[in-house]
């Protein structure tokens, strides 16, 4: 029996390693990449640097079409080189918006989390080429690992139906805590938003709903967002959404 011991215990831990392989043959590492540069300027306003500075997240994944469709996001369509790519942003930037001292582009993807179903990135930066501030912007985007499509306002049947619901959750998570006189920041205090611009997406158990700057609410009131729990939002979710938001298994 003891000469049995050896095969078999070899044989159970390529059966386990099969098995690991099978079940993560969708997760999503990472490759992270960076392009930082300044150009000197010269121009009658004074003399100074202008900056470009890139931090991406590659996808490394068995999972060819959701690898694909992120580079795809980060990138442009049917873009696959990535060094190229930034390096003709970067280039674009210096020869166009980027042509006077101080002006400035910074970009971060990020890989956010994901689970056995779906991937979020963050996109964040700003822009500043002069003037009286920069132009922020943070979004987030999902990817069903299914078939690799991004994920958005087709998690649920009506979004139109959330209007309210968004509405409520953005005075209450992103205003009273910080401003009890939100009337001074909305452009229509009284009155229910329409969605946001940007598609939604999946973050730590919840859906994010994230305006841009000037979209109801002045630049200084930032980038107003809310929350919304995966349970407030079961009566509205598709088929889609259900079988995303509510079969998902977090992954360590």
């Amino acid at each position: 029996m003891k000469k049995l011991f050896f095969p078999l215990a070899l044989m159970l831990l390529t059966l386990i390693g099969c098995n690991h392989s099978t079940s993560n043959s969708n997760e999503v590492e990472v490759e992270p990449y960076t392009l930082i540069d300044s150009v000197f300027i010269e121009s009658e306003f004074g003399d100074d640097y202008a900056y470009y500075t890139l931090n991406a997240d590659l996808p490394v994944t068995d999972n060819d079409s959701l690898r694909n469709n992120i580079l795809h996001w980060m990138l442009a369509d049917d873009t696959e080189d990535h060094v190229t790519f930034f390096q003709n942003e970067r280039d674009r930037f210096f020869a166009e918006d980027g042509d006077e001292p101080r002006s400035t582009l910074e970009s971060n993807y990020t890989l956010s989390e994901q689970t056995d179903l779906y991937v979020t990135y963050i996109s964040e930066g700003y822009i500043f080429t002069g003037g009286a501030h920069p132009m922020p912007w943070y979004y987030g985007i999902s990817f069903s690992k299914l078939d690799g499509s991004t994920i958005g306002y087709d998690l649920f049947d009506d979004p139109e139906q959330l209007i309210g619901l968004i509405s409520e959750n953005i005075r209450t998570q992103y205003f009273e805590p910080n401003n009890t006189e939100e009337e001074e920041y909305l452009f229509e205090p009284d009155e229910t938003f329409q969605l946001p611009t940007n598609e939604p997406w999946i973050e730590a158990g919840s859906v994010v709903f994230c305006y841009e700057p000037f979209e109801i609410a002045p630049y200084a009131a930032g980038m107003p967002l809310c929350k919304i729990s995966i349970d407030d939002l079961k009566p509205y979710l598709s088929e889609k959404g259900k079988s995303l938001l509510l079969n998902s298994t977090f992954q360590q």
